[in-house]
């Protein structure tokens, strides 16, 4: 995966003045703490805070062709925020999901016509499920996925807890 060059919380996130916030962009009186830490390797932010009166609106992947034939190695890169799954042409081609830490969100819509199989990154589990197994979602569905632990740098074993939606 590239290396991050934006950071998470400020990637299209615009003031209610209509400015923009940009990149490792520090709050005053916030301790100091940048919006951003961005990562090497797509790892995920390590701190952030979303300033009074900003709108957020994570980064968004559309027309994602999930990995044909599916497994975990090689699998279609996910990323925080919005990820649109455009074509799944057998079932079971699949996804991988960034790493977990808590707060982390990564939406997944399924478009294709078959179900797709996503994968947790390193060690980290999908609803408790090992992360060799994956979880199928549904063609037609759209999922959240919520981190409720782990560091978001693949050290440790993250955790990620699902929503179905329609």
């Amino acid at each position: 995966m590239a290396t991050q060059t934006e950071g998470y919380f400020t990637r299209g996130m615009a003031l209610v003045t209509g400015a923009s916030l940009p990149n490792a962009t520090s709050i005053s009186g916030v301790a100091s703490v940048g919006v951003d830490t961005v990562q090497a390797n797509g790892q995920s932010p390590q701190a952030g805070a979303l300033p009074v009166g900003t709108l957020p609106n994570p980064a968004a992947q559309n027309g994602l062709t999930a990995l044909a034939g599916g497994g975990k190695t090689g699998a279609t890169q996910l990323g925080y925020g919005v990820n649109e799954v455009a074509t799944v042409a057998s079932a079971a081609d699949s996804c991988l999901l960034p790493f977990a830490f808590p707060g982390a969100l990564a939406f997944v819509r399924n478009d294709g016509a078959n179900s797709t199989t996503i994968f947790g990154s390193g060690t980290d589990t999908i609803d408790g499920v090992a992360t060799g197994t994956g979880n199928a979602q549904a063609a037609g569905k759209g999922k959240l996925y919520y981190g409720i632990a782990g560091t978001g740098d693949g050290s440790d074993t993250g955790k990620w807890v699902t929503l179905l939606g329609a």
